[in-house]
């Protein structure tokens, strides 16, 4: 698990190696807190591997309820939330992934490869895209 703030506004979230619980609470607690610095921002987010199984049915609420808590300052300030998914993995997940401004308030992406996800991010950044 890490959190790398050293490239702001291009936040890293490195939550591969955790629960999915755990990942998706590291993902609310480090959002929230870009949230504060009131600036524009891009996140790559490393997710853990495989699908979610015999989890807590709370945590599942507890995610809906942190995506609705952070989207409007998401729509605001984030430029872009890029995933970093085994393929497979991004397979599940995308009408999710597609539904990004629906769902997160902004746009998103997912890639395998986190060079990926940081180019789009930049390029995000760069164009102070909306």
């Amino acid at each position: 698990m890490s959190v790398d703030w050293s490239s702001w506004p291009l936040l890293h979230i490195g939550a591969a190696d955790l629960p999915h619980g755990d990942a998706r609470a590291l993902i609310a607690r480090t959002l929230d807190e870009a949230l504060r610095r009131g600036e524009p921002f891009g996140a790559l987010m490393e997710m853990p591997p495989g699908v979610p199984r015999n989890e807590n049915p709370d945590d599942g609420l507890q995610q809906v309820r942190a995506v609705r808590r952070l989207r409007p300052g998401l729509t605001e300030r984030c430029r872009g939330l890029a995933f970093v998914l085994p393929s497979g993995q991004r397979e599940h997940h995308a009408k999710v992934i597609r539904s990004g401004d629906k769902v997160w308030g902004c746009p998103t992406f997912s890639t395998d490869t986190a060079a990926a996800a940081q180019d789009w991010l930049r390029g995000r950044l760069a164009r102070g895209a909306l």
